[in-house]
């Protein structure tokens, strides 16, 4: 691997074949936006993509939690134009093809709300940081002009760009990307956790999120390697209850990261799979791996490098990218496979024990599950709370609450707090401090407000009240209030070729 410049952005290449690929990688992603301005990256990328011509080109673009990647494979020329072509682009935004592209996010529909990981990440920060995975967002409707150029002038620039290349470098490549450094990432603050906990939610799967140091260190890597080993023996093999057994890890900062192991589960079994899952992480950290398990994890590392070469240069290139964008120390692959080889069993055993105070076990919501059991405490997905604060109540009239369970609910204004009691008789808290967002309808007779500590409430007339709406209102600062995006009769036409 060779590292340089070019026009103030490094450039991590290798040799390859004839034909280049490259990835253009910036460090913006979801976790680097708010609830009201959800999809603003994967906006971004969108009128960056639509702005280049038409060609056979073998490129695209993809947005996650914590990156963002422009690549593409072909020609070294025509690699190159496009890497020129996405450079210019994010430079002027095309945003007169904003309500186009708009159409297009929402035909695409790819949010990761409702995934086992959002919930887990919501569960650890609530609705900041990677834990906005958890929520579509208003809309992308709601995003305006000068949103989306403000958003690709602080995050889509050289500081924060790196771009890799397998092959042949293009000839006389530039990336005239706008001056800027790499923008500061506020770091999500986890919600206060005394021990190990088990949540709900609405996504599918089941899961185990562990907090640990930096990578640096492969003990917790080889510890979630043979987890996973286990779990397919076990949920899979012997008992047929579950597909597939994935993890990810996600770097909050250099030395925090974040390790997510996701399980499927067969309908109905999802108790059953919680329970193994729990079960085998406890057993590991007790004891640790086998000779024979820790053994074979390292030579299925082995394995991976031997398979395929051009697929471990990019592999590693595409790590060196991610770390130069993400302010983390990078360490060649041949390094890493060395520690592992060098790692033993007790340092797994006692890297797994110290992930266990802030271990989070996941189960979909409609599960009949009743935790681990033990000192495994459950943690509500938002802010529940005993009782209604103190304030100014209102409630739905009495013959609609004689007539209607679902009017038999209560909502109090505060001088902290905006708090209301639903139908099953649970209590939701947002303190004004922590509102998000509030989202008025067309008609102005409700307002939608969301909390950070991932509580929410409609505040409607039907139900509670003219004075209802006009005191949340009155309370709600005005930077939190979203406008009214355009409707249809207000968008222009953008004419097509």
């Amino acid at each position: 691997m060779q590292r340089i410049d070019i026009d103030g952005v490094p450039v991590l290449t290798a040799e390859g074949p004839a034909r280049t690929t490259a990835a253009l990688v910036f460090g913006v992603g979801v976790r680097d936006e708010t609830f009201a301005t959800i999809e603003v990256t994967h906006l971004v990328e969108h009128l960056a993509m639509a702005a280049l011509p038409k060609s056979h080109l073998r490129c695209n673009a993809v947005t996650d939690v914590d990156t963002t990647t422009f690549h593409a494979t072909g020609r070294p020329e025509a690699v190159g134009a496009f890497l020129e072509g996405i450079c210019r682009a994010l430079a002027d935004l095309p945003t007169e093809r904003m309500d186009v592209e708009v159409g297009v996010l929402q035909a695409e529909n790819c949010s990761p709300a409702h995934s086992t990981l959002g919930a887990l990440w919501a569960a650890r920060f609530g609705l900041v940081g990677p834990g906005l995975a958890v929520a579509d967002g208003p809309g992308p409707e709601y995003l305006t002009e000068e949103t989306v150029r403000e958003h690709a002038r602080r995050w889509f620039v050289r500081g924060n760009a790196a771009l890799w290349c397998a092959g042949p470098l293009p000839p006389g490549l530039r990336l005239p990307l706008p001056a800027g450094p790499r923008p500061e990432r506020p770091v999500p603050a986890p919600r206060p956790q005394p021990g190990p906990v088990w949540t709900k939610g609405h996504g599918a799967g089941v899961g185990l999120l562990l907090s640990a140091g930096g990578a640096g260190d492969p003990a917790l890597t080889i510890g979630v390697e043979v987890l996973k080993e286990r779990l397919r023996d076990t949920a899979r093999l012997a008992r047929g209850l579950s597909y597939s057994v994935d993890s990810l890890a996600l770097d909050v900062t250099a030395d925090r990261r974040e390790v997510a192991v996701v399980v499927d589960a067969r309908e109905g079994r999802e108790a059953d799979v919680a329970g193994l899952l729990w079960q085998t992480y406890t057993e590991l950290c007790d004891a640790g791996p086998t000779a024979a398990e820790l053994a074979h994890a390292v030579a299925g590392f082995e394995e991976e490098l031997d398979a395929d070469e051009r697929a471990v240069v990019e592999s590693e290139l595409a790590d060196a990218a991610y770390c130069a964008v993400s302010g983390l120390p990078f360490r060649p692959v041949h390094d890493v496979l060395e520690a592992w080889r060098t790692t033993t069993a007790e340092r797994v055993a006692a890297a797994l024990r110290g992930t266990r105070p802030t271990a989070i076990l996941y189960v979909p919501e409609e599960v009949d599950y009743a935790g681990p059991g033990g000192s495994v405490e459950r943690r509500y997905v938002c802010n529940l709370q005993d009782r209604l604060p103190v304030g100014e109540t209102f409630r739905p009239s009495a013959l609609a609450r004689l007539f209607s369970r679902q009017s038999r609910v209560a909502l109090v204004v505060g001088e902290r707090e905006l708090a209301h009691r639903d139908s099953d008789g649970d209590v939701h808290s947002i303190p004004w401090e922590q509102v998000e967002a509030a989202l008025p309808t067309q008609d102005g007779r409700a307002v939608f407000v969301v909390g950070r500590n991932l509580c929410s409430a409609v505040v409607d007339e039907d139900r509670f009240g003219r004075r209802a709406v006009a005191a949340v209102q009155a309370r709600v600062p005005s930077t939190r209030w979203l406008p009214r995006p355009r409707t249809a009769a207000d968008q222009e036409v953008v004419p097509v070729g």
